[in-house]
């Protein structure tokens, strides 16, 4: 068998999944639809934009996560507009990434592709990728729909448990994407050294701005420089739940409750900041059991 080796930075990835594609076809057990799976893997790794977490940003995101999905059925969920992809091809991986399958080697890198559909449906279609299997197809998400999740087109043959396993990963794209999509939260900068980026653009014709490495935005110098005012940045990540605030007649969204005074709706969001946790709350938005 092939020795496993873990990369040490997206670009690293990218590349030996782009080297790997063309070896699909050799595997044993592979159908033509993977073969055209693995082509049309090429033709998106040509045209993504990559982006490498930190460690720290992987843990929040496990922890969100949890906090919203874990344990939960998906028949009420509706992603929020902080769901949409950065981009309309990307792809996510952090350092230690490792999937195992119970049929098969354990501990395989792996990074996840997401793609926007290019014929314009909304939805936002996922995969598992890596230099050491076929990209799996793990199912899609819209957002702000109901019921926007769809897994494997396998579902009849799938046990519950692997249901939920597919599931998981297609909520955890859409969990990164929540996060990413938060400049109050994070900041970008260019992932490897300059000469990684040209040596990937000669190799694999990928633009010299696809790589991102995203960490959290708060540092050692920018917690010295928090005030008094800003006591919100140095809470954990918690949800406030949606609540009745004063407000005046003629504001947006307002009604006039029994004591005769007049109330704006706030509904629920999170605030505070993941770099100093996750707290958990009985009050986050839950999906609904089933039955």
């Amino acid at each position: 068998m092939t020795e496993v080796r873990e990369p040490s930075s997206v670009i690293e990835m990218a590349e030996m999944c782009r080297r790997a594609q063309p070896m699909v076809k050799y595997m044993e057990g592979v159908t033509q639809e993977d073969i055209e799976t693995a082509e049309d893997m090429l033709v998106a790794l040509a045209e993504c934009d990559f982006y490498e977490l930190d460690g720290s940003i992987g843990q929040a995101v496990d922890q969100v996560y949890e906090q919203t999905y874990d344990g939960k059925t998906t028949d009420d969920v509706i992603l929020d507009v902080d769901c949409r992809l950065p981009s309309k091809v990307c792809a996510f991986w952090s350092i230690g990434s490792k999937i195992n399958f119970s049929d098969g080697p354990s501990n395989l890198p792996f990074m996840y592709l997401a793609v926007a559909d290019p014929a314009g449906s909304g939805q936002n279609i996922i995969y598992l990728i890596s230099p050491y299997f076929g990209a799996i197809f793990m199912g899609s998400y819209r957002i702000g729909v109901e019921q926007p999740l769809r897994i494997s087109g396998h579902t009849l043959s799938m046990s519950e448990e692997m249901q939920q396993f597919y599931t998981m990963h297609v909520l955890t794209v859409a969990t990164t994407c929540s996060l990413l999509n938060q400049p109050s939260f994070t900041k970008r900068e260019p992932a490897g050294s300059r000469q990684e980026r040209r040596a990937a653009k000669r190799n694999g014709s990928y633009a010299t701005d696809a790589w991102h490495k995203i960490s959290w935005n708060i540092g050692e110098a920018v917690k010295a420089k928090l005030t008094r005012d800003e006591p919100t940045r140095c809470m954990p990540l918690h949800y406030t739940r949606g609540h009745w605030r004063k407000a005046e007649e003629g504001w947006n969204n307002v009604e006039r409750r029994k004591d005769g005074l007049w109330y704006q709706w706030i509904e629920g969001y999170w605030s505070g900041h993941p770099a100093f946790g996750v707290k958990r709350s009985y009050h986050a938005p839950k999906m609904a059991r089933a039955g």
